[in-house]
């Protein structure tokens, strides 16, 4: 456990660091879900983190997240992630990503990995659409990780630095999730 903390925070410092260097950024994200099995409220929180150079995007996202709002389980989470953007045709831009990532609760400890996968899509007047998946599973599958995410999102520059974005999500598999994100982003 110990190293997994100084390695977080080595992390972390770069990343925060490099975020505030040309092509830099920082994200505040907000989530409500819902779970389809249960009928709970769950909520998160998010701070990302990163750079971008060239068509390449390197981030850091740190999460707190709550299973049933206001009585649930409490968890954290930590991914590293890079995303690499394809072609510009007409700016449709399709990418795909990978995550290594640690979730901490009350009961568990593990670690995981994702592969993302989707297409950006200019829609005009500052809009921008994206279309994705991603799969997810945690390194030890007795875990119960195992996930497939679908989404939609819009997103829109306020200006050249700020943007906001609204997202809506289907998870299934470990976890049955309905859920719908809220993003802010300030670039550097």
């Amino acid at each position: 456990m110990k190293f997994t903390k100084a390695i977080a925070t080595a992390i972390l410092v770069a990343a925060t660091s490099t975020a505030f260097a040309a092509g830099g950024y920082a994200s505040l994200e907000y989530s409500n879900e819902t779970n389809r099995a249960t009928d709970a409220d769950n909520i998160k929180e998010a701070l990302v983190v990163g750079t971008k150079d060239g068509d390449t995007d390197y981030s850091l996202k740190m999460e707190n997240s709550q299973t049933e709002f206001g009585s649930g389980s409490i968890s954290q989470g930590l991914e590293v992630r890079v995303k690499q953007s394809f072609g510009d045709k007409g700016g449709i831009r399709p990418y795909l990503g990978v995550r290594l990532g640690e979730k901490v609760s009350s009961s568990t400890h593990f670690s995981h990995y994702a592969v993302d996968a989707g297409v950006k899509i200019p829609l005009g007047n500052g809009f921008t659409g994206d279309v994705g998946a991603r799969y997810r599973d945690a390194f030890d599958t007795s875990n119960n990780h195992t996930t497939q995410r679908a989404h939609v999102a819009v997103g829109y520059e306020l200006t050249k630095q700020d943007a906001i974005a609204v997202r809506w999500s289907r998870s299934w598999g470990d976890e049955e999730k309905d859920g719908v994100r809220l993003q802010y982003t300030r670039s550097f």
